[in-house]
This record gives structure tokens, C-alpha cells and sequence, in this order.
């Protein structure tokens, strides 16, 4: 309930004036019997219904500009407090410490902004008619779905670290993240995973052409490719040229056609290589010698569980995405 007008206050000690239980009051009035007990608690007190003077230091600013700050912070979300204060004024009243302070108390906390993919309406609509195409599959159809991309890891990946140190150490060698230049030493990978948790990983040049990812899928696809296989891929050029459609139908490769663009989300290969990142980033591996050492050994080392586990979330990614009305995901 909201805050108890004066005149209401004043019915209230007449009513108990009169001799009526502060229950009957409070059911009469439809108002809690606490807050009845309370008002005329400070009647007694006080001989007044009048609002006390408040403690503390008064708003700098009203509740218009506040209501206009957080307006403004939910139409324009990336703005920061100092753009905000500025755009509303409000920065000539009061600190950039307390427009923060205001925004918070208003449920609108500085976080990091997630990174997905640009979707254009055609990417929604071509993401929301997949999902509704093979959103009644069955879990055990979708085993025999191979899915496959290409990831790059690199010696020093350019992370965010949580450290923990003391006051004034934050140049501290021991207390900062080492990084190099371009990012080090890195590799690319491609790799592929089945229903059944098996799985290949190949090397594969720094850039691929449509020739050398036919190489690729030579070296590594057949490894766990049978006759009841779907190969599923992106939508990246050498994937989908003319020259390796040509081969693809050439080695009679069942290929899932109709793959949505943009949709990492639903590509669960995606979160194998989140997994595989974590584990080789804290390897700290070296050289280009020691990086792909630890990406074999780790990739392989990865349980068939996680695996299967990523296959059983194809539905629920799937409802996901329509229940997004197409757009981006928590996947």
C-alpha cells in the first residue's frame, strides 16, 4: 500500500477516539492493522497526524528528473551515466556517482553487453521457419547429425580475468593479465561431434579457400561419416561455393541444406568450443607447438557426456528461438 493521505490519518484517530478496536478500524477502512496501531502510536506521541521532518540530506534533484533519467537509460541502454546525465540535465544538480546510484535503485545496473550476431529481418524470419520445421524431431534423430565449424585459438586469448588483490597493486606484475601483440601464436581448428559423443578434430590453415576446406572435410569428415549421417555446416563462402556443393555431391554427403544464417546458437559445436578455449587457456601454452598439443589433447579429453548432453538441448534451443520470435538466445 501506498503512502496514508493526512485526511485518512485523521479518520482513523477519530474512529479511536470514538472507541473503536484498531482491528475494526483497520477491516472498516481496509487498511492493515499494523499500520492502524502505528498512526495512532504516533498520535499518542506526538498529539498530530502531521509527517515528521525527515532525516538526512533532501534530494538534490525531483522525482521528474530521476523518472526522465531512467526513461532515457531505457531507450538509449548503451549511453553511459555521464551521457545520460548530460542529455538530461541532471548532471548540473548532482554527481556522476549518484546518477549511477539512482539508476541502480531503479534496476538498471551496468553489466556487459552480450555479443551475438547482427540479425537483419530476413536472418529472424529464416531462424523462426527452421525452428518450426524440425522443432517435432525426434532427440534420437538428431544423434545422426554431425555438426561441424571451424574455431581459432590462440596463445594469449585477449580474455577478461576476475583477480583478486590488494589495494594499490593494480600494476602489479603478479596481480596482471600478460598480453601480446596480434594475440600470439594462433591456430585454427575445424572439428565435428555425433550424437554419440564421437568426435574428430583437423588443423587447418590460418585461411580457408574452398579447396583447402574440401582437405579438411578429406581428412577428418569420413572419420565418423556413415550412410545414416546428416552433415550439418555454416553458412560461411567456402562451405557454401560452388565448388564444394560440387563436392559434397560428388562423395554423396547427405548435407542439411537449409541451415539458417547466423545462428550460432543453435549450432552445438559452439559450446564445445567455449569448453575447449576455458581448458586450453589455462594451459597457458607457448608456442604454436605447445597450443596445438594442449587443443588435441584437451579436445579429446572431453567427456562423450558433455557431448550427448549438448545433443539433448537441440529442442529446447529450438523453443528458444521461437519463443525469442526469432532473435537472440541465451544459447
Amino acid at each position: 500500500m501506498g503512502k496514508i493521505s493526512k485526511d485518512m490519518r485523521e479518520l482513523i484517530v477519530l474512529k479511536r477516539l470514538e472507541g473503536q478496536s484498531l482491528r475494526m478500524i483497520g477491516k472498516c477502512l481496509k487498511i492493515g492493522h499494523s499500520t492502524v496501531a502505528q498512526i495512532w502510536k504516533k498520535y499518542l506521541a506526538k498529539n498530530s497526524t502531521d509527517d515528521l521532518e525527515k532525516s538526512g540530506r533532501p534530494f538534490k534533484s525531483t522525482v521528474r528528473d530521476r523518472r526522465m533519467l531512467c526513461r532515457t537509460s531505457r531507450n538509449q541502454p548503451f549511453l553511459t551515466a555521464r551521457q545520460l546525465g548530460e542529455a538530461t540535465d541532471i548532471s548540473q544538480k548532482v554527481s556522476i556517482r549518484t546518477i549511477k546510484r539512482y539508476l541502480s535503485s531503479s534496476g538498471l545496473h551496468g553489466r556487459m553487453a552480450s555479443r551475438k550476431p547482427f540479425l537483419t529481418a530476413a536472418h529472424v524470419r529464416n531462424r523462426k521457419k527452421w525452428c518450426w520445421a524440425y522443432l517435432n524431431m525426434e532427440t534420437q534423430k538428431w544423434k545422426d547429425f554431425i555438426f561441424s565449424d571451424e574455431c581459432r585459438l590462440q596463445t594469449y586469448a585477449n580474455v577478461t580475468r576476475l583477480v583478486r588483490r590488494p589495494k594499490n597493486c593494480k600494476y602489479v606484475m603478479k596481480y596482471v593479465v600478460p598480453t601480446k601483440k596480434y594475440g600470439g601464436v594462433s591456430i585454427m581448428v575445424w572439428g565435428a561431434i555425433k550424437g554419440d559423443g564421437s568426435r574428430i578434430l583437423v588443423r587447418c590453415p590460418k585461411r580457408l579457400n574452398s579447396t583447402q576446406y574440401q582437405e579438411v572435410l578429406d581428412a577428418g569428415l569420413f572419420q565418423i561419416y556413415d550412410s545414416d549421417s546428416v552433415f550439418v555446416q555454416d553458412n560461411a563462402p567456402c562451405h557454401k561455393s560452388e565448388s564444394t556443393m560440387k563436392y559434397l555431391n560428388k562423395k554423396n554427403i547427405c548435407l542439411l541444406s537449409d541451415w539458417p544464417p547466423q545462428s550460432p546458437d543453435i549450432n552445438i559445436i559452439e559450446n564445445l568450443w567455449s569448453i575447449l578455449k576455458s581448458k586450453v587457456d589455462k594451459r597457458s601454452p607457448k608456442s604454436a607447438s605447445a597450443l596445438w598439443k594442449a587443443i588435441e589433447e584437451e579436445f579429446y579429453s572431453i567427456p562423450d557426456s558433455v557431448i550427448i548432453n549438448l545433443y539433448t538441448s537441440i529442442p529446447r534451443r529450438l523453443q528458444a528461438v521461437l519463443k525469442s520470435n526469432g532473435c537472440h538466445t541465451k544459447y
